[in-house]
């Protein structure tokens, strides 16, 4: 898609597909949980409950207090249409508590995904992270690692992850390094 407001559809469409664990075309809770379960068990973590209950804590809180609230049928299930329409809604209402919320997200999994403990992600753990928990591709995450690396030291910090977040979430602007979180789009 050659426009802004494309590319920021086909971002939310591929991010809404990324937390459709089960792949039935409905987000709920339960595709969250689970997807924090897949990132526990990519980094062997079932020995530190610490750490997956706050990541399954974050997505409960932003399934709370922003998913469920997208759901503009009532049906209990948040489609495609309504995650898209839900975010842009959010980001022009609440742009700095979504933010927020991301954030909390990021930090939680950024916890499980930095298996050194040196408060970085490298390209391995970058790799394992997307591969064993959303099933991206190898050859795409490469591409996207280094776009992301907005420093060039080789790593990503808290801080390029979150600028990173923001600009996937937010930003119109087809040429932002955001845009390659979870791969080429």
């Amino acid at each position: 898609m050659n426009t802004a407001i494309g590319v920021l559809d086909q971002k939310l469409g591929r991010a809404f597909a990324m937390l459709d664990v089960d792949g039935d075309g409905n987000l709920r809770e339960d595709d969250l949980l689970s997807l924090s379960n897949r990132l526990a068990a990519a980094f062997d973590m079932s020995g530190d409950a610490t750490k997956i209950a706050r990541l399954r804590s974050a997505f409960t809180q932003l399934w709370t207090h922003d998913l469920s609230t997208m759901d503009a049928d009532q049906d209990g299930l948040l489609d495609r249409a309504e995650f898209i329409s839900g975010m842009k809604k959010a980001v022009a209402n609440d742009r700095e508590g979504i933010l927020q919320r991301l954030s909390v997200m990021v930090d939680a999994w950024m916890d499980i995904c930095d298996t050194d403990g040196n408060g970085l992600i490298d390209e391995d753990e970058f790799q394992t992270m997307y591969i064993k928990s959303l099933g991206a591709s190898p050859e795409d995450l490469k591409v996207a690692f280094a776009k992301l690396d907005t420093d060039g030291d080789g790593t990503l910090g808290r801080e390029e992850i979150r600028r990173a977040t923001e600009e996937y979430y937010t930003s119109e602007d087809p040429k932002a390094p955001g845009n390659w979180l979870f791969g080429a789009l």
